[in-house]
């Protein structure tokens, strides 16, 4: 699948009626797998104010070659609520923005993305997006990648930062007190969450969590996802077979 869900009407700035939408308590998982690239499993696009992605449990989206991300505002989204989602496991990055203005990201987890968590790719003049009061938390790669972050205008602040291999953050090529010089994430902090289970996807925080302190608000997830039918339930937990099969003859052609 190249998508788990796709909101928006028009690339870029244009006026557009893609506007007021609620993408709230899916479970998205297992995108891509591999076959595909350029996607994400909530993907905007265009002028979209009112809309909100929120309560979501997104994991699992892997690209062919780029662009495996799991929160992914492309060209001109604008005016998005992202908030209380768990994305975890995407080959590029829990959040991507193409390039796009005033989107909000807030109290979510941000995990155990294989190559980088959150990507800006165009710097402009506006305001790109705000990331205020989440948890980032990984194992490889950068905390911050592309040159966006470099010239472009964000806002981040009161986010808690946390690289499990206990090697050094890397915020845009800059170590965390340097990107903090640059007005970034002064009430930031690099610390572990403490969650109960991360890699067996437990995000209960433990009482004594830094995150608790700075104003973070657990998430629950017991609503995402489908209900009723226990066995429908099942069925929508379980991962796809995406496997292809083909003759050396038809691999050829």
């Amino acid at each position: 699948s190249y998508t788990g869900v796709s909101v928006g009407w028009l690339w870029g700035y244009a006026e557009s009626p893609g506007k007021r939408n609620t993408i709230n308590l899916n479970h998205i998982h297992h995108i891509g797998d591999g076959l595909l690239s350029d996607l994400g499993a909530v993907y905007t696009l265009g002028l979209s104010q009112g809309t909100t992605v929120s309560g979501n449990h997104i994991h699992d989206v892997t690209a062919l070659t780029y662009g495996g991300w799991g929160l992914y505002n492309d060209e001109g989204s604008t005016g998005i609520l992202m908030e209380n989602n768990v994305v975890t496991r995407t080959k590029n990055g829990s959040y991507h923005q193409h390039y796009g203005r005033e989107n909000v990201l807030r109290n979510n987890i941000l995990a155990f993305a294989e190559l980088g968590q959150i990507q800006l790719t165009r710097a402009e003049e506006h305001l790109s997006f705000s990331l205020t009061g989440n948890i980032v938390l990984w194992r490889s790669g950068p905390a911050l990648n592309g040159d966006g972050f470099k010239t472009g205008r964000v806002e981040m602040d009161r986010n808690l930062y946390w690289r499990t291999d206990g090697a050094p953050p890397d915020f845009a090529g800059m170590a965390f007190s340097v990107w903090q010089t640059t007005g970034h994430d002064r009430g930031s902090l690099v610390a572990d969450p403490m969650f109960r289970d991360p890699v067996k996807g437990d995000w209960a925080l433990d009482p004594a969590s830094p995150a608790l302190r700075m104003g973070f608000r657990p998430i629950d997830l017991s609503e995402s996802g489908l209900y009723g039918d226990p066995a429908w339930i099942a069925k929508g937990r379980a991962a796809p077979d995406f496997r292809i099969r083909y003759s050396a003859r038809s691999a050829v052609e």
